[in-house]
Formats: C-alpha cells, sequence, structure tokens
C-alpha cells in the first residue's frame, strides 16, 4: 500500500474513510489482491443503506472520483411512475415504497459529498464516461458490462458498499477485471446467418440474454457483428447478458477497443467453448421471455436500461399524432437530464399528449409495477427490453406475464391494445 493508503487505513483522513479503506482491503484479502489501484468513477444505488452509508462517509466533505447515482424516482423532477395518470391512488405512498427510508437524508449526505444526482442506470450518458482502461466501482450490472464491453474499462461487479468506500477513498483493489488476464475471452459467439441488416433492439436484446444464458460467468466475445453497431445496440445486447447469466465483459470484434480482432481478445489463445447463434437460438430467447397466451396488452413499458436520446426521438416519431388505448398504461423510463433534452426536442409533449407517463425509476429490479401492477389489474405487460421482460415475469411472482417484441411492436400494441405478431 501506499503512504496515503496507510494513512486511511489507519484513521489519518478520518474516521468514515478509514472503514472505507478496511472495507476495501478486506475485500481484497477474500480475493487475493496484492495491491490498490487508483479509480476515476462510482455509481452508487440510491437504495444503500443509511446507517452503512452515514458509517462510510463520516467526516468525508467530498468523494474523491467522479460519481453518480443510479436509477431511482425523484419527485421533484419526474412524477414516479406519474401516480394520477397511471391510475396509483393518491393515498398509495409509493416513494416510501421505493425507497422503504428517509431518502432526505440520504440526498443530504450525496450532496455533501458532492454526487451527481443523476438518477439514472445509464451514467455514460450523462457526464460519466469512462474510456479505455478506466477503473470504475459502479451499482447496476447493466452499466459495469456495458462499461467494461463499449468501453474497456475496469470494473468487477462490486457491492453497494464497495461502491460507496471507492467514491470516498479513490481506490479499488486490484481484483477481477481490473486484471488485464483476467479480461480475455473464454467463450466464442459465432453467428450463423442472421439477417443483422434487419435486426432490430430487441433481436439484439434476444440475441444478449442468449447468450448469457449459455455462458454463466463466462468472459465473451461475439465474432460476426457489424463494426457500426451503435451504442444503442451495443446496450440491449450487453444488458441481459447479466441476467440471464452472470456475464461482466463480453467483446464484440471490432468494436470493443481491446477486441480490434479476434486473437486480441482471446488474448492469442484458443477459446474455451464455441457457440453458435442462428434464427433458431434467437426465436429460443424469444419465447423464453414470452410468457403471456393473450395478445391482451394492457402496460407497455420503455427503459430497461433508462431510454437514450435516440430511443425517445424513436417512441415519439411512432406516436406522432396517435393515441394510446384507453385500456393501455404506457410508461417511458429515462434519466433526468435525458428527460430536459427531450422536452427541448418536442419529444416529452408527443409522447405526452399521446397518453404517455415518464419516469426516472427503475424498470428492471426495482420495478415498483411489478408489486403494484396486479392490484391495478396489469396482468399483460409487453416490452423491448430482454432485460424488463426477465426481471418482470421473476419479481411479480409470475401474477405479470411478458410480450417480448421490438419498439414498433410495442408502440402498436400500445395504440391498439393488442399485440401483433409479425
Amino acid at each position: 500500500m501506499t503512504k496515503e493508503e496507510k494513512g486511511m487505513l489507519n484513521g489519518e483522513y478520518g474516521p468514515g474513510i478509514q472503514r472505507s479503506m478496511e472495507l476495501l482491503v478486506k475485500l481484497g484479502e477474500a480475493f487475493g489482491a496484492e495491491r490498490m489501484v487508483m479509480a476515476q468513477s462510482a455509481h452508487i444505488h440510491c437504495a444503500v443503506s443509511l446507517d452503512l452509508l452515514s458509517e462510510l462517509t463520516e467526516s468525508a466533505t467530498q468523494c474523491r472520483v467522479t460519481t453518480t447515482t443510479h436509477a431511482n424516482a425523484d419527485p421533484n423532477v419526474l412524477d414516479p411512475i406519474g401516480c394520477k395518470r397511471i391510475g396509483i391512488p393518491e393515498s398509495y405512498d409509493l416513494y416510501e415504497f421505493i425507497h422503504g427510508g428517509p431518502w432526505s437524508k440520504v440526498v443530504d449526505i450525496f450532496k455533501r459529498l458532492g454526487y451527481l444526482l443523476t438518477n439514472t442506470c445509464i451514467p455514460f450518458y450523462v457526464g460519466n464516461l469512462p474510456k479505455m482502461g478506466d477503473v470504475i466501482s459502479w451499482s447496476g450490472s447493466s452499466g459495469v458490462v456495458t462499461a467494461n464491453s463499449m468501453f474497456s474499462a475496469s470494473g468487477s461487479r462490486d457491492s453497494v458498499p464497495a461502491n460507496v468506500a471507492t467514491s470516498v477513498t479513490g481506490r479499488v483493489p486490484s481484483i477481477g477485471l481490473t486484471i488485464k488476464e483476467n479480461r480475455y475471452a473464454q467463450v466464442l459467439v459465432e453467428l450463423d446467418r442472421l439477417d443483422l441488416e434487419n435486426f432490430t433492439n430487441a433481436d439484439y436484446g434476444a440475441l444478449g440474454y442468449y447468450i448469457g444464458g449459455k455462458t454463466g460467468s463466462k468472459n465473451v466475445v461475439i465474432n460476426g457483428l457489424p463494426k457500426t453497431l451503435t451504442l444503442e445496440q451495443f446496450r440491449y445486447i450487453a444488458s441481459p447478458m447479466p441476467v440471464s447469466g452472470a456475464t461482466s465483459i463480453c467483446h464484440v470484434v471490432g468494436v470493443t477497443p481491446e477486441a480490434r480482432t479476434l486473437d486480441e481478445a482471446l488474448g492469442g489463445g484458443k477459446p474455451e467453448e464455441v457457440i453458435t447463434v442462428g434464427r433458431d437460438q434467437i426465436k429460443e430467447a424469444v419465447d423464453k421471455l414470452t410468457t403471456a397466451h393473450s395478445n391482451e396488452v394492457d402496460l407497455v413499458k420503455f427503459g430497461c436500461p433508462h431510454c437514450s436520446i435516440i430511443e425517445l426521438r424513436n417512441i415519439a416519431s411512432l406516436l406522432r399524432g396517435k393515441k394510446v388505448h384507453s385500456n393501455v398504461r404506457l410508461l417511458v423510463a429515462t434519466g433526468k437530464q435525458v428527460y430536459t433534452l427531450a422536452e427541448v426536442m418536442g419529444y416529452v409533449d408527443i409522447i405526452k399528449k399521446a397518453g404517455g407517463v415518464f419516469t426516472d425509476c427503475c424498470l428492471g429490479s426495482q420495478d415498483p409495477f411489478n408489486t403494484i401492477g396486479p392490484k391495478l389489474g396489469v396482468k399483460i405487460a409487453a416490452t423491448n427490453s430482454a432485460r424488463s421482460a426477465h426481471y418482470s415475469a421473476r419479481t411479480s411472482g409470475g401474477k405479470i406475464k411478458l410480450l417480448y417484441g421490438s419498439m414498433k411492436q410495442c408502440i402498436d400494441s400500445a395504440i391498439t391494445g393488442k399485440w401483433m405478431t409479425t
């Protein structure tokens, strides 16, 4: 450890930083770390325990690295899932349900430390953009796998306490994907006659969902995807992998900075396993995500991960001059900064006039609709997010059935109240 790190551990920088460094040292010892490394950013889940947050940050006056906050409903910016318009009784304390604790005190600590209150699962869209080699400690498996895979940042799937500890110490134990040798691909995915020119984001999501389910926690490299892959398309591939499996890094040959070639992604070695994905495998994933046996739609939701400005533009384009069916709720989740830009561009007005409702809460593992929805008569939800479909089916205890398909299919179902297969 450096002199400064030893000083943190010895309490020279205050009790909170001391406890944070103790936590990181124990984490490093558990995984055989030989040293600490400098971190460049952190991303904090807002459901952190107030007591634990207070303990790890006591006497700290400012975070040492750029730190953003995870998806989280903020009543001062966006109405948490549009209570009145979506049909939730005003007496229902949704905000307390989401946070489950004294939220204002958590925010006070966040502000004291200089955390950026982004409240989104896409921090790379709102100022927390890592470059190749940057060490990160992020909450949210979707953001971690995207940062590792798209930008070649170095981050493991840390716990929330570790994220907080990194924010105030600026350190991460040298474990997991911070070590170059641990980043090489172990499983090679080859594509078989897929019509990539006509792939929708939902198709990319099904591809990622299938791969994650087959590869578990192993590092992946996909060969054969276009080098022109957009960030939205990459997100749809990567974000389902940690929910159908436990993937933390997925190289795409010619796109990932450290995977300019297949040989580079494999570290000059041979893959442990080769998986071929064709149309049958994509259909298998779609069928697994589609649990509904009726075409009646009660809820359509977008934004897991949160919608980008490009996605909001596309939703607005499909909704322009149209109305959401009276029996359907349309829910769109995004970060407040992206929402503000969408307001300027006129997309928010179009979506709201059509009957859509905005939120900045999580539509994945913490989607409040998975609990509240059945009480409001929501039996079938449609989405173009494999991640959201996976979580909804499970966290609702099977009470909400899912229809999975393209953005256009979802919008058409919001307008007609019926799901149409392609």
